[in-house]
């Protein structure tokens, strides 16, 4: 590259950058301004600037908003990190400033969506609650890009057996999977059945990108048994209880996710012969930076919440 394309490249701005990164996420410069509280006159004149300094187009316009050009589509990854870090900068200064403003993003799974996730952000409501708290569900293939360039504080759920690049795990405890169904389903009330009785009913199991559809696979593979054949694939926690309380429907669900709903009768756990081992639950942070004193403290109530769910265990 030529000197006064470097030249050029030192003129960025961050705040072309932060508006480039809503325009493309939100697909409308109409969109981005109303996140920005801009006007949108405001936010097409930044990103022609950005257009003109980079000597390359960004967005094609169309009736329906704007799409990414390649240019753009390149640019995306390599800014994220960056606005990535300047927000938790931003989130350590208003904490030092007041010790208790400040965002802490979060990934989580269906093994931490149910009960770990909810207690703990409770307790940090309770301990600092002018702290907001953004939770974005997902899985694991989603959750690491987005911990990555830090969209995400950090990630809670089952701990993977290999770390990905760049990412930390930490344990809080052991998890077991139970198989759940309505109290007056058939096998309710059996002390004992043989594994393949689960086969005569319909399952839910959660798609095949989750950490529980492994380890389910693996257990009926155990037991030299296929996958059951009358199947609902779904991830939605208020859709598979749905579903359960009104059908003889089972599904397998983490101990602390399916406690709630055993003691208030909404569901009950079938006897089982064995134990199902699902693994431990943690949570992942990005790999060799500190996190920011909103992280931390959330970390914390997240490390008490996991003491007591493992005692109860």
């Amino acid at each position: 590259m030529s000197d006064p394309f470097f030249a050029r490249i030192r003129e960025l701005k961050f705040k072309q950058l932060l508006v480039f990164e809503r325009v493309v996420e939100l697909g409308s410069m109409h969109k981005a301004a109303e996140v920005l509280h801009m006007s949108q006159p405001n936010v097409f004149k930044i990103i022609s600037q950005l257009e003109e300094l980079l000597a390359v187009p960004l967005f094609e316009r169309s009736s329906k908003g704007v799409v990414p050009t390649e240019f753009a589509q390149r640019l995306l990854p390599r800014i994220k990190p960056m606005l990535g870090d300047a927000r938790a900068i931003g989130e350590e200064l208003a904490a030092l400033r007041s010790g208790e403003r400040g965002q802490v993003v979060i990934g989580t799974l269906i093994s931490a969506s149910a009960r770990l996730l909810p207690d703990s952000i409770a307790l940090m409501k309770q301990r600092h609650p002018h702290v907001n708290i953004v939770v974005r569900e997902a899985t694991n293939d989603l959750l690491f890009p987005m911990l990555a360039v830090g969209e995400l504080d950090l990630i809670v759920g089952r701990v993977p057996e290999t770390s990905p690049p760049g990412v930390s795990y930490h344990a809080l405890y052991k998890e077991q999977l139970v198989v759940v169904a309505r109290a007056c389903h058939p096998l309710a009330k059996k002390r004992r059945f043989p594994v393949a009785a689960l086969l005569d009913f319909p399952w839910i199991l959660p798609t095949s990108e989750s950490s529980v559809r492994n380890r389910v696979e693996h257990f009926f593979s155990q037991h030299r048994l296929a996958l059951p054949h009358n199947l609902i694939e779904s991830l939605s926690m208020l859709t598979n209880v749905g579903v359960l309380r009104q059908s003889d429907t089972l599904a397998m669900l983490p101990r602390t996710a399916a406690q709630l709903l055993i003691d208030d009768g909404t569901l009950c756990q079938l006897a089982m012969a064995e134990d199902i081992a699902f693994g431990t639950i943690g949570f992942g942070v990005r790999a060799h930076r500190l996190p920011t004193p909103t992280c931390a403290a959330f970390i914390a109530a997240l490390q008490k919440v996991a003491q007591a769910l493992s005692t109860r265990g």
